[in-house]
Order: C-alpha cells, then sequence, then structure tokens
C-alpha cells in the first residue's frame, strides 16, 4: 500500500492513467478494507462452529442440619459434590456449522469483488466526465478566440451604421455566454476531480485518457459472461448458504446426548462418582418447523437468482442497444459530417465583410460548438455504457 501511496505523490503535477487510479483504489479505499475485516470476523465464526458448547461445573453442599450446620458426619446423606455436565453434539452437527459459516465466508468474500466493481465503474464514468468537461472547455476557450478574433476584424473594417452595431452586439452577447459557459465548466471540473480523488484514495489534479472509439464487441461476449456478475454471484453463495442452513437445522432434529460426572464427598462414610447420561426430547415439532421456514427462505432465494439472471441480461441488451447506438451517432457526426463541416467553415471565417455576414458567421460558430459538444457527448456516452457493460460482467479493470 505504502509503495502505490509513494508512487502517487507526483499525480498533483503530471497527468496519472486511469488503470493507475484504479488499481490503487483497489488496494487502499476505506470501503475495501471495511469488507475484508468482515471477512476476517468469519474466520473466528468458523473456529467458533468446531468447538462444543461450554460445559458446566457446579458445587453441592446437601443436607445441611440447621442445629448444626458445621457437622457433616451425622448421616451418609451429607455430602459436598463438584459436578461437570458436558453436552456432546450428534457427531455431524459440527461439521454442518462449519460449512454453513465457510458458505458465508464466501457470500461475503464476493461483495469485496462487488464493491470493487462498483468503485471501478464509479472510478471510470467520473474520469470520463472529466474527459468531457474538458474536452468541451478546450473548444469552447477555441470559440471565444475566433470570436473576439472576428469582432476585432470587423470593428476595425466596419462602419459605424446600426446594422453594423447590432451585429457587434450580437456577437459580445454571444461572447458573454460563452465566458459564463467557461466558467460553469471550471466549477464543474473542480468538483469532479475532487470527486475522482476521493475514489481513487489519492489526490489527483489531471487524469490521461485515450478516448478512441472504436466497433463494439458482439454481444456474446457480454451474455457469455452474465454469470460473473458481482450481484449473481454473491446470490449464488446465498443459495448455498441456505442449502447449508437447511442440513443445520436437519440435523438439530437428532438428540444430542449431554455427559453428567459428580465427585461426592462425606465426612465419615465412603466417597463415590456418579456418571450420568442425559437427552434433549424434540417433541414439540420446533426443529421441523425451523427445517420449513429455511426451505422456503431457500426456495426463494433461488427465485431470486433467477430473476437476477433475468435482470442481467435486460441489462445487458438495455446497454448495448445504447452502445451502438452512441458508435452510430460518433461515427455520422466525426466520419461523415465534420470533415466537410470543418472545411466549409475554414473558407467562411476568412470571407466576413459585412454586419449580416457577423451575425450569420456567430450563429454558425454556435451551432458547430453544439455539434462539437455533441461529438464529445457522444464519446463519453459510448465509455460510459462501456463500463456500465464491463460492471455487468464482474470487470474490476
Amino acid at each position: 500500500m505504502r509503495f502505490y501511496i509513494i508512487l502517487l505523490l507526483p499525480f498533483s503535477l503530471f497527468g496519472v492513467e486511469l488503470s493507475t487510479l484504479i488499481e490503487n483504489a483497489k488496494d487502499t479505499h476505506t470501503s475495501i478494507r471495511a469488507i475484508e475485516q468482515r471477512v476476517s470476523a468469519v474466520d473466528d465464526e468458523y473456529d467458533i462452529s468446531r468447538n462444543f458448547s461450554n460445559p458446566e461445573l457446579s458445587l453441592n453442599v446437601s443436607d445441611i442440619q440447621l442445629n448444626d450446620i458445621s457437622d457433616r458426619s451425622i448421616e451418609p446423606m451429607q455430602y459436598t459434590s463438584v459436578n461437570f455436565k458436558q453436552k456432546i453434539p450428534y457427531f455431524g452437527k459440527r461439521d454442518a456449522n462449519s460449512k454453513k459459516v465457510s458458505a458465508k465466508k464466501q457470500k461475503i468474500s464476493l461483495t469485496i469483488d462487488e464493491a470493487k466493481v462498483k468503485l471501478v465503474k464509479a472510478i471510470k464514468t467520473t474520469a470520463y466526465s472529466i474527459w468531457q468537461v474538458e474536452q468541451v472547455l478546450r473548444i469552447t476557450d477555441e470559440y471565444i478566440r475566433l470570436t473576439k478574433q472576428n469582432i476585432e476584424l470587423y470593428s476595425a473594417y466596419s462602419s459605424s451604421d446600426t446594422s453594423s452595431h447590432m451585429s457587434i452586439m450580437s456577437a459580445e452577447m454571444s461572447l458573454s455566454q460563452l465566458k459564463i459557459k467557461r466558467s460553469n465548466l471550471e466549477s464543474s471540473s473542480t468538483s469532479l476531480y475532487k470527486k475522482l480523488s476521493y475514489l481513487s484514495a489519492v489526490d489527483v489534479n489531471s487524469v490521461e485518457l485515450k478516448m478512441q472509439v472504436i466497433p463494439p464487441k458482439d454481444i456474446s461476449f457480454y451474455t457469455n459472461a452474465k454469470n460473473e456478475n458481482s450481484s449473481y454471484r454473491i446470490k449464488e453463495a446465498e443459495l448455498e448458504e441456505s442449502y447449508a442452513d437447511i442440513k443445520v437445522k436437519e440435523m438439530n432434529s437428532y438428540v444430542d446426548p449431554v455427559l453428567q460426572v459428580g465427585y461426592y464427598h462425606r465426612e465419615n462414610f465412603e466417597n463415590y462418582v456418579n456418571v450420568g447420561v442425559g437427552f434433549s426430547l424434540p417433541i414439540y415439532g420446533s426443529e421441523k418447523s425451523r427445517t420449513e421456514i429455511s426451505r422456503k427462505l431457500s426456495l426463494s432465494s433461488k427465485a431470486q437468482l433467477s430473476d437476477l439472471g433475468n435482470l442481467i441480461d435486460s441489462e445487458i441488451t438495455q446497454n448495448y442497444a445504447q452502445l451502438e447506438d452512441s458508435y452510430k451517432v460518433y461515427d455520422i457526426i466525426q466520419n461523415q459530417s465534420m470533415p466537410q463541416i470543418e472545411h466549409m467553415f475554414e473558407l467562411s471565417s476568412s470571407s466576413i465583410k459585412s454586419g449580416n455576414e457577423l451575425f450569420i458567421y456567430i450563429n454558425l460558430l454556435e451551432k458547430k460548438l453544439s455539434l462539437d459538444e455533441q461529438s464529445i457527448g457522444v464519446v463519453t456516452s459510448y465509455y460510459k455504457t462501456l463500463a456500465k457493460l464491463d460492471a455487468l460482467i464482474g470487470k474490476i479493470k
């Protein structure tokens, strides 16, 4: 852990890769440590499950004569005894209890993976949001620069008629809106970096991302791996725990012998030892009822597991459809529309000669900014949806 902390010290000065943040979070985040402590506690439960119940030790003084309570030699019935009592569980009960505890440990251990999956997903989506804000901030700065430049050029060469004045006023208002937008983006960026620092358990001021949009994998890649979903695996472990609980309840129907040994001391008579064996009598049917309750709860867990599998299938289908849609929209904007728009925009920006042309240019500038933002948003949506799909199949990288 210390290695990661030392390694991440320069992150306030240099950009850090997303994979490094993820690995550091999995190793150091307090939420993961808390679950690991719960797993450690179950180890103690396992040790307890192998033990017998505590024995009983008692001291008895019988037949106390009130005329002389100190005289213990009047008759043979007067004795002082030490008694030991131990319940001996039916031979399979300890194993059944141990299997139940082991199943519980497996379930809690899987919650560590579930927590990591959620943590990784949150880190990814936050980092992608940061990328989106920074990209929009970058193009907003560029449009501010272009707007200022064209206002200055037009002001230098235009006349002072009303039309020219109104065109410049319109451009100035657009410039003000861009500046307000920039301020909001900076605030969002600061907030997102604070969130990313908490999630990754280290102070982060810059993150490096390569947001290359490629054709998505076939949906079968995700559907074939749905059983690796962390919540699904926990439900499977819960079902196994319920089976173990049924076994424990069934074993409780068997009678446990209770061994009793007593040593009896008498003053003027011979000492002796008593040995006895007792049994609990399960005649009221409580054990059978408890077993039936466990069976019904097990059936409920089985139904929940089946329902969860159907839900995961549905979520994979929905998110994959969103992934495909994002890829198609990205292809339309970036590969089909944007190259032509960029070329025409460069031509039009160098030929502004009137207030009306400036007004039209500023309007086009706003539309192109909106299209650029849409392109950035689609890339972000693509990667966020990819993060959701990865989480659905239990990926922690």
